[in-house]
């Protein structure tokens, strides 16, 4: 290919970009859904967009007191777009969540009525389960809910004002939860005509990210709202079907899509090496018969599969693929600088020595959410307070030290600070010696477990310790969700430190689907669905290692969606995060199954396949 048709491939999705401006002429408005692949530049078109209305349409809309809503899936995702906005206040990007409560927080009678009825149903077939059910374990976890329900049905009676944390955990009586918003807010917008008309009036044109795995309700709710009012709104859609890797979003998603709309297609796959987008396109070739082209100037890049026993040592296995990509690739970053993606948060906890902390809290769905994204109060007071302490006393910054003590503790606050100096003198040297015995818990390369940290502080005073800590630290019966903490704060403070570099993305490791719409130059893609404990996807299944079920043949004929289906689109986009290198590490129990499978598939060469024995690792 000469230099001039190079530089013409490379530009070949430059269209989308000029179609999609023109869905916005005053004299022919038109609705639009952007097809766009992995690598594709999808967020790169919708910021191009948005820079072409806030020249051509913004003054208009801000006139009227109307700005474009922008919706897409994560508040990493929504700071990335208003940055590259330059935080223009006429572009409202919002998570899902946050975009319904804001049009929904003020209807708090309808709230309270919608709510209501909505516990009585769920009571309702709570109490037909029970009558059908038989004693045991779920038959008490039912009981425990309609009894949490009930209890809350009785509460809400008297909320006056009703209040939900996109962020948070939204626990009290008076708080909504994350599915309640969803569904209340879609179910408005659907059927209520006054909060169509809000819609519309507020936002003219509402654009969404990641439109795929946006909660099929509200999709539903949206299309609604234009079938009634098309003339007074342009939606525009990005996505793409093979990237759909959660339940609830919606399923066959292009089929939904007016015909009248229009959809332009972008085929370039920028991110990635040739060999990585040959195997996305055949890993997708069965699901949807698309493929992307690579650029002119992409390496030839590596990939490789590893497959060995599911019962060899991980680690070792692990640090082997390491060192053999390193050889195969020329390329000595994959010692230091490799993403590893794993399919359950757990699987990180196992490799990075932080699961007596994890492990307990996870598994209380109460806390599961919290512990995810960090946002349990319990944890917070570590993240927050204690471990950037215990960071700066460890780097010698004294300045930063007194920042934190200056912020967060009590004992400096305005109500309790003296103002007489000598009284003042005393309190500085009290807060000294505080700080002294919390640091000698680490004395003699002693590591101290949560729980003596929390009773050194809760002594002296140095911080405010939550009330829900409080309960944990005295004698007594404690509930399921106390007796989980309690027991997580029992580990080791240096494991709630590994879990906070996790959570907070810098370490290593990230799940298969937490990596969505990322990018690094060498990822190894871990599979163990035995180690991953899920019934959502089967890469054993994909894999050929097991046969399909019962279920999934059913489905695949009634053309449903399968764990094979699922599974599929998830390995799709783990795979695709791959600039340059790709290793793929496949625990099974049939090595031959998974080898004969894959390579029946043309989804790997002979010589990228690779099987590791006991031989390989010692």
């Amino acid at each position: 290919m000469d230099n001039d048709n190079a530089l013409l491939d490379n530009h070949i999705d430059d269209h989308v970009d000029e179609e999609i401006k023109q869905c916005f002429d005053e004299k022919n408005h038109r609705s639009f859904f952007v097809f766009a692949g992995a690598g594709a530049g999808k967020t790169r078109s919708l910021v191009n967009l948005l820079k072409y209305l806030e020249d051509n349409v913004s003054e208009k809309l801000a006139i009227n007191a109307q700005k474009i809503a922008v919706i897409t899936y994560t508040n990493a995702a929504c700071e990335e777009i208003l940055r590259r906005t330059d935080y223009n206040p006429i572009f409202s990007v919002q998570t899902i969540h946050s975009f319904l409560w804001e049009l929904i927080k003020e209807l708090q009678h309808d709230i309270k009525k919608w709510l209501k009825d909505n516990l009585l149903s769920e009571i309702s077939e709570l109490e037909k389960q029970q009558l059908k059910g038989r004693l045991g374990v779920t038959y008490d976890k039912r009981a425990k809910k309609l009894e949490e329900k009930r209890k809350r049905l009785e509460k809400i009676e008297n909320v006056k004002k009703f209040i939900y944390n996109p962020n948070g955990q939204n626990i009290g009586y008076d708080s909504l939860n994350h599915a309640e918003v969803v569904k209340m807010g879609s179910e408005f917008i659907m059927n209520k005509i006054i909060m169509q008309k809000i819609l519309i009036s507020k936002y003219p044109i509402l654009l969404i990210d990641e439109s795929q795995d946006t909660k099929k309700e509200l999709i539903d709710a949206i299309m609604v709202v234009y079938d009634n009012y098309k003339d007074n709104i342009i939606i525009g859609m990005f996505g793409d079907t093979m990237q759909r890797i959660y339940l609830d979003g919606k399923e066959n998603l292009e089929n939904v899509i007016p015909k009248y709309w229009i959809k332009p297609n972008k085929i370039m796959n920028h991110r990635s090496a040739k060999r990585i987008v040959e195997l996305a396109n055949s890993i997708r070739k069965n699901v949807d018969g698309k493929a992307q082209k690579y650029r002119s100037d992409a390496s030839e890049g590596n990939i490789m599969l590893f497959i060995c026993d599911k019962n060899l040592n991980k680690a070792e296995v692990e640090k082997y693929v390491l060192n053999r990509m390193a050889e195969i690739s020329k390329d000595d970053k994959w010692l230091i600088d490799t993403k590893k993606l794993i399919l359950e948060h757990h699987m990180a906890a196992n490799r990075l020595g932080f699961k007596d902390f994890f492990t307990p809290i996870y598994n209380v769905e109460k806390f599961k959410n919290g512990i995810l994204d960090g946002s349990l109060t319990q944890i917070k007071f570590f993240t927050s307070i204690i471990i950037p302490l215990v960071q700066a006393h460890k780097f010698n910054n004294s300045f930063e030290e007194m920042k934190i003590i200056r912020k967060y503790s009590p004992i400096l606050s305005k109500k309790n600070f003296n103002k007489d100096t000598k009284c003042q003198k005393e309190t500085l040297q009290n807060i000294k010696q505080s700080v002294n015995e919390l640091y000698k818990l680490w004395n003699d390369g002693k590591e101290p477990n949560c729980i003596e940290i929390l009773k050194n502080v809760e002594k002296s005073g140095l911080f405010e310790i939550p009330d829900k800590l409080k309960d944990i630290l005295v004698n007594g019966d404690l509930n399921e969700e106390e007796s989980a903490m309690r027991q997580a704060l029992l580990a080791s403070f240096d494991e709630i430190i590994k879990y906070n570099e996790y959570i907070n993305g810098n370490s290593e490791f990230a799940t298969h689907q937490g990596v969505k719409g990322l990018e690094f130059p060498r990822v190894m893609v871990i599979i163990d669905d035995e180690e991953a404990k899920g019934f959502l996807f089967s890469y054993e299944k994909l894999f050929g290692a097991k046969e399909k079920s019962d279920t999934d043949i059913k489905n695949e004929l009634e053309g449903k969606d399968t764990s094979m289906s699922r599974t599929a689109r998830l390995f799709y986009v783990a795979c695709t995060r791959a600039e340059k290198s790709l290793a793929i590490i496949a625990y099974t129990e049939n090595v031959d199954k998974v080898r004969n499978t894959l390579t029946d598939n043309n989804w790997f060469y002979n010589n990228e396949i690779e099987t590791i024995n006991n031989e390989n690792i010692i």
